[in-house]
């Protein structure tokens, strides 16, 4: 049982938690067992599990170094090495080679490992020279004892370095070892504006909901566009836009943003076809189907894939084959993206067009396994990629042309789809047999599957967590902000095991400091701004960690209450936080005050049976009194009394003041939604159903241009400008 226990420990799989009310929850240990064995681990095999403990906890004691290590950049940069006791007194080398190729060396006086820089004349860094040090004269910061052996971790400082991903090569006679060692910032990237304490609003927005004239029955990139142009002129200082990952299959059962098949890369579907050059040199789409498709009131993904991927086709066979000098240019672009877009562009496009020819992508795609029509496919589905990235570039580039302070603000899902293509060619980073998920709360007492497959910490560190940093870079391309969607997943995350339900699963644990610090990295490299979603049970320990890193964290209004439940003060808020009155997994405004949100959850049996539903209804009337108090404390006047208020349908003007009650609070970005500002009742997806209701699928009920003509909004966006500036 005790090394069961060590595996356990060493695998990152927690043995108790606090629950949403506080109280301490041990886990079983059939459901931690459940866990190991969804990794892979025979329980019955006494001899691996040895081995994996040994491996897991004294091997990398034998090492010098190992893992990649993260070290502060600038005068606090150091790297830390494990020292058998023999090795003590010796006099062990290092060289640190830079990320961009030029080593850093140093030399010791047997004291510290202070480092010596030699000038060659001109000012230049000498690149010869390299440091030693002497264990037994450096901090030790960590010892552990195996077979009777004490072994020393020691951290030897090693200069000033830059931030980056360097080279450690330490050395020793015959034998040498090298890992990669990470410099990192204190604090990730917050525009200057910001940090001189600027209040910035904007829109949040799902993009597949807007609707204009010109769109094929879902939001594109040209879209955004014009409400880039609409919020600019309104003194808007960022959009938020749902994930754009790649979706699993064009049909409305698949279509969340939140369960995509590879986050790297963005769902064609968003493409502004009739701004690609190549449409222009093809036959046009039939109008009646696409006029059939703008004027539904939801997203027919099916209706809408099959109208775009025939233009598609037609537009890559012209891109092919045009001799025309300006298709041949675009040609050069194009060769040139996939140079720099790399190996996992080739795998994802691989992937597609192996599942469009009914193949199952195993490991790495061979060549030999497609035929020429399905390499083909490949260039055709990076086609794709190219131009939607260049329409999402030129996004962010007009938004920074029109003067706002952070632009778009993109999101990043928690996971993939384990048959997608992220997972899929990734499979040795991801557990298949558990997904992502949440313990039991008061609204779902047997916890939430997500019906993700996990990112698996131990085979993270194992490849330098090359996986996470692609997820990074790629999402924070073309924006001045990014949100992580449920951010603790930078420290644990719920893991439900195959066939039970999530109650039978636990935490496991992820290396924090490593993965908040390549998030730092990767922040400031971008010029990007991040957003963690914090909302829910969260430790202390994680969100202050996530303060001091500057990362910013989410507040939705309902959810922000005092003890006594009171909407809590706009002063009372969180500076460093993006502020919500509602989003994509809650009631609208007009839902939420007219109670339609409770009845709908009662006809899908989503509300808690041991409660009355006229008792329900009645929590609700007291929120709404709650509200019209906080209104009063806000400074905003009633139009009419509250009972009467109460009992009415949201007005404009009701609206009017709760968003400009709401644009006083203290958070530094303020954000409403488009559907709030339409009135909109019913929800783009109610949490805890697939099939049961439509999600992901209800449009805008007006377009852009009436939306932003109506005076009534525009005085209440005024207003809100006004509000933020003060």
């Amino acid at each position: 049982m005790e090394t069961l226990d060590q595996l356990m420990y060493w695998r990152g799989i927690a043995p108790n938690y606090f629950n949403y009310k506080g109280e301490h929850v041990d886990v079983s240990l059939s459901n931690r067992t459940l866990l190991l064995e969804a990794m892979g681990f025979d329980l019955n095999d006494h001899d691996a599990i040895n081995r994996s403990v040994h491996a897991l906890e004294v091997e990398p004691w034998t090492q010098w170094v190992g893992a990649l290590q993260v070290t502060p950049e600038g005068d606090q940069s150091y790297f830390e090495v494990n020292i058998h006791p023999d090795e003590l007194n010796s006099t062990l080398e290092y060289e640190i080679l830079l990320e961009n190729g030029c080593p850093l060396s140093a030399s010791s006086n047997n004291s510290l490992s202070n480092p010596r820089l030699d000038d060659q004349g001109g000012g230049s860094i000498a690149n010869s020279l390299k440091g030693c040090f002497t264990p037994a004269l450096s901090p030790e910061t960590g010892d552990y004892v195996a077979d009777g052996i004490r072994y020393s971790r020691r951290r030897v400082l090693c200069g000033s370095l830059p931030m980056g991903y360097h080279k450690l090569a330490v050395s020793h006679a015959d034998t040498r070892l090298e890992c990669c060692l990470v410099a990192v910032p204190i604090q990730g990237y917050v525009p200057t504006s910001l940090e001189q304490g600027e209040k910035v609003w904007g829109f949040i927005v799902q993009l597949y909901t807007l609707r204009t004239q010109s769109n094929w029955g879902i939001g594109d990139l040209d879209d955004l566009k014009q409400l880039i142009r609409h919020a600019a002129s309104l003194g808007v200082g960022v959009i938020g836009l749902n994930p754009l990952h790649v979706l699993c299959t064009p049909n409305e059962y698949h279509c969340s943003p939140y369960s995509p098949s590879d986050r790297r890369f963005i769902e064609p579907l968003y493409i502004a076809i009739e701004h690609v050059l190549e449409y222009a040199l093809t036959d046009k789409a039939d109008s009646n189907v696409l006029d059939a498709l703008k004027q539904a009131d939801k997203v027919d993904y099916q209706g809408v894939w099959k109208a775009k991927f025939k233009s598609f086709r037609a537009m890559f066979k012209v891109f092919e084959q045009s001799d025309l000098a300006t298709v041949e240019a675009r040609r050069q672009k194009f060769q040139r993206y996939k140079k720099v877009a790399g190996q996992a562009l080739q795998d994802y496009c691989y992937y597609q067009a192996m599942r469009n020819a009914g193949l199952n992508y195993e490991g790495c795609p061979k060549d030999s396994v497609l035929t020429p029509e399905q390499k083909q496919d490949v260039e055709f589905y990076a086609y794709l990629q190219w131009i939607a990235q260049d329409q999402l570039a030129s996004c962010q580039k007009l938004a920074e042309k029109l003067g706002m302070t952070i632009g778009l603000m993109r999101d990043l899902a928690v996971g993939a789809d384990g048959s997608g293509s992220e997972v899929s060619t990734n499979s040795t980073i991801f557990c298949k047999q558990a997904s992502v998920g949440a313990p039991p709360d008061p609204l779902a007492e047997k916890g939430q599957n997500w019906g993700l497959p996990p990112m698996d910490p131990a085979n993270l560190q194992q490849t330098d967590f090359a996986h996470f940093v692609s997820l990074l870079r790629s999402n924070m391309q073309d924006c001045g902000a990014l949100r992580i969607d449920h951010a603790m997943s930078l420290m644990r995350l719920w893991w439900c095991p195959p066939g039970q339900t999530a109650d039978f699963g636990a935490y496991i644990y992820y290396p924090f400091e490593t993965m908040l610090g390549l998030l730092k990295l990767e922040s400031q490299r971008n010029n990007c701004m991040i957003i963690g979603e914090d909302m829910g049970v969260v430790p202390d320990a994680f969100r202050d960690a996530i303060i001091d890193a500057s990362v910013f964290t989410n507040k939705l209004f309902y959810f922000e209450r005092e003890h006594d439940n009171r909407f809590k003060l706009p002063e009372h808020y969180m500076p460093k936080a993006l502020a919500m009155l509602t989003n994509h997994d809650v009631p609208t405004l007009a839902s939420w005050w007219s109670t339609s949100d409770l009845t709908l959850r009662q006809e899908l049996n989503l509300l808690d049976e041991a409660t009355p539903f006229e008792q329900t209804l009645e929590e609700r009337r007291q929120d709404k009194h709650r509200l019209l108090d906080w209104l009063q404390a806000c400074g905003e006047s009633l139009e009419s009394d509250k009972d009467t208020l109460v009992n009415s349908p949201l007005t404009e003007g009701l609206l009017a003041k709760i968003m400009c009650a709401g644009a006083k609070i203290n958070s530094q970005v303020f954000a409403i939604q488009l559907d709030d500002l339409a009135l909109i009742d019913l929800p783009v997806n109610v949490p805890g159903t697939s099939s049961e209701y439509d999600n992901w699928q209800r449009k805008l009920t007006v377009d852009l241009d009436t939306l932003f003509s109506n005076s009534a909004i525009t005085r209440i966006l005024s207003s809100i400008h006004d509000m933020r500036a003060k």
